[in-house]
């Protein structure tokens, strides 16, 4: 009886042991797990882009010029249109001149004021009132009747052959002059192609484009205003307008008319923030000639930033993890320093 309780005794202790190594072992492996879920999430954290985003360096030695520069504005989009110029001077190098054409429309006495007082050194700031414009429209979220003003560019500035096109929703944050002095000879315009080729957006399938294989963006157009004056290209655009439904109204009806006659620049002189939203850095990158691997690469050395779809950086609520909110500070470094402009009507 003795030895049977003895033996009860230590297998009561080997089960103990082992049920004591086992739980040893589960909390082990559970910590292995907790550590290794730890150092997961520590790599897919999402990243703050709560900073200034430092800008490619630019050599100015050696750089200077002329650049003509027209932009487009109404009540609507005045304080797009002065930060664009800001940047613009901001960012220059010290010999080059910039004239600033604004054409405007329904613009109050004041709002022309504000324009003209961001001249200064070796910057000029022209103001172009124009009358309403009688084409067929259709309402799209972001593309207002006042961007038509574009297809007068050539007409408003007659004594000019050439100029720079930027929409107002722009930063500029390099000198303009290596864009401006792009060789655009016998073609109406220069400009950087729009990942909507292969967006799935049905309406640039319908332009039949396939043949020249690229759509491109006219938020940003160096233009031939000879060429687009010699060949009546404004009669063009007029009739296309008025004859086709589109939904891109004027950047459908540039890509169209223009046909061949186009050199596509580097993504950095229209660098579009819309599609990296939408689609990843490495199609992206693939699609223009590039390796990016963060979004600092992709905007550190652009020439222009484009807020290229009705996401605007003034007022919007954007969350710190959103790449969006580097470029809001960034807008808003050029933005801040002005003074406010009088309350609309």
């Amino acid at each position: 009886m003795k030895w049977v309780i003895v033996a009860d005794v230590m297998a009561l202790i080997v089960v103990g042991l082992l049920v004591w190594a086992s739980k040893i072992e589960k909390d082990i492996k559970q910590q292995e797990l907790l550590a290794q879920a730890e150092e997961q999430l520590g790599h897919n954290k999402a990243k703050s882009y709560d900073f200034d985003l430092a800008l490619a360096p630019q050599n100015c030695e050696g750089v200077s010029g002329t650049v003509d520069a027209v932009l487009i504005t109404d009540a609507n989009y005045m304080d797009f249109t002065r930060v664009a110029i800001q940047s613009a001077k901001e960012t220059k190098c010290p010999e080059s001149r910039y004239n600033f054409y604004i054409m405007t429309m329904d613009l109050s006495d004041t709002d022309v004021q504000a324009l003209q007082a961001l001249a200064g050194d070796n910057v000029a700031v022209t103001v172009l009132p124009q009358k309403e414009i009688d084409l067929f429209y259709i309402r799209d979220t972001h593309v207002s009747k006042t961007s038509l003003l574009k297809y007068y560019i050539a007409e408003a500035l007659p004594q000019l052959d050439k100029v720079l096109y930027m929409d107002s929703d722009v930063l500029v944050l390099h000198d303009l002059n290596g864009l401006f002095q792009t060789d655009i000879e016998g073609k109406y315009l220069a400009a950087v192609k729009d990942p909507s080729w292969f967006f799935e957006n049905m309406h640039v399938v319908e332009l039949n484009l396939e043949e020249r294989g690229f759509y491109f963006n006219s938020g940003v157009m160096l233009m031939n205003l000879k060429k687009i004056r010699d060949d009546g290209l404004l009669a063009k655009l007029e009739d296309y307008t008025n004859n086709n439904f589109r939904t891109y109204m004027d950047q459908d009806a540039f890509n169209v008319v223009v046909g061949d006659d186009v050199v596509l620049l580097p993504f950095e002189n229209n660098a579009m923030n819309f599609f990296f939203e939408h689609i990843d850095l490495a199609k992206l990158g693939e699609f223009y000639g590039r390796e990016w691997k963060t979004y600092e690469e992709v905007f550190a050395p652009a020439v222009i930033v484009h807020f290229a779809s009705s996401q605007k950086p003034l007022g919007a609520v954007v969350q710190k993890t959103d790449f969006f909110y580097m470029l809001q500070r960034l807008w808003y470094k050029f933005y801040a320093p002005l003074p406010p402009l009088a309350p609309l009507n």
